[in-house]
């Protein structure tokens, strides 16, 4: 099974979530990016499924990265790729943001300066052209909890080192959260807020080296995950179609400057433990879990225990769809797939 296209179609047979957009212009940042890549192809195969005469705008700093993603979709299908943010547009959904923690360890300047100069740019578009926006932002956003286990909802806020360099990507995230809830006090631009929990998909490009495409890259070639940590950070995460359908409900029904975990709650668990469970039940015990600390700094978040609670989410009658296990199994079905041609 091609798990790509079928994540896509998932999401595009799902018409309620995308009647608000008919006949509508959406412009999408970060379309090379995992959301927003993910995001532009559900609304065009939604598109294409059920005529609604929408108009794709994508934003981008790749072109050819681009036409790898899209495959060449032309005028009438992806309708443009713009490299800036001022656009005429009815919704936006603003996914820019480095996402590489090596990359927040070289270059926290400019993770500060991508991340909030980009979503102040955004926010200025919704607001000339009276735009419904939605913010993508993480689940580091929390910091670490007060209470060790806390669960984390929309009104708590946990401690950020500001200090510490790997924090301007945290920093960042609640400083364009704070954009967001200021541009719709004092302007009333409609943007809600989407705190996104880990997330992946079979959709990942082949060259991702997050987490989740390390564990799956490692089952799918038959070689050990290996650790560069001790594994011992908690967390929730999200597969990519349950986040992507979170956004979208967002888009037309969330509440203006206010934010909303995306993240399935059953799903809590260690780095480690996530690590056994692809070894094991994953790759059925062919492989082994190996950890192997560098010396050097490799930009990791210090060990956190984050409990998110979606009950806020699921109150606009969401629920995430797709557990760990089956998540894993898909995304490993693709490596395979891309390594040795396998169906």
């Amino acid at each position: 099974m091609d798990f790509a296209q079928e994540d896509i179609q998932a999401v595009a047979r799902r018409k309620e979530l995308f009647e608000a957009f008919r006949g509508k212009r959406v412009f999408v940042t970060g379309a090379t990016g995992l959301i927003g890549s993910a995001l532009v192809k559900v609304l065009l195969a939604a598109d294409e499924r059920y005529d609604l005469g929408m108009q794709v705008i994508g934003q981008v700093r790749n072109p050819e990265k681009a036409e790898r993603i899209f495959g060449g979709k032309r005028e009438k299908d992806f309708v443009t790729l713009v490299e800036g943010y001022d656009v005429d547009c009815d919704f936006i959904v603003h996914t820019v943001s480095p996402t590489s923690s090596k990359f927040f360890i070289e270059h926290p300047v400019e993770t500060i300066k991508v991340s909030v100069g980009s979503a102040m740019s955004v926010l200025e578009t919704a607001n000339k052209c009276g735009s419904s926006m939605v913010y993508v932002s993480s689940m580091e956003e929390y910091g670490v909890p007060d209470k060790p286990g806390e669960v984390m909802t929309e009104d708590k806020v946990g401690i950020i080192d500001h200090l510490n360099i790997r924090s301007c990507y945290s920093e960042s995230k609640r400083l364009c959260e704070c954009l967001c809830a200021s541009y719709a006090a004092e302007y009333g631009v409609n943007v809600s807020i989407a705190r996104l929990a880990q997330t992946f998909g079979a959709v990942m490009m082949p060259g991702d080296n997050r987490m989740p495409a390390q564990f799956a890259r490692a089952a799918a070639e038959g070689k050990d995950i290996v650790l560069r940590t001790k594994g011992r950070s908690v967390s929730n995460f999200v597969y990519l179609t349950d986040a992507i359908a979170g956004i979208l409900l967002l888009l037309s029904g969330g509440k203006k400057g206010e934010a909303y975990n995306i993240c399935n709650d059953s799903e809590t668990r260690s780095v480690y433990e996530i690590a056994r469970l692809v070894a094991e039940q994953v790759a059925g015990g062919a492989i082994g879990v190996r950890i192997e600390i560098p010396r050097e700094n490799m930009g990791f978040a210090p060990d956190n225990t984050m409990r998110l609670c979606s009950d806020k989410l699921r109150g606009l009658g969401w629920e995430a769809e797709v557990g760990m296990e089956e998540a894993y199994r898909r995304l490993v079905a693709v490596f395979r797939k891309q390594a040795f041609g396998h169906k």
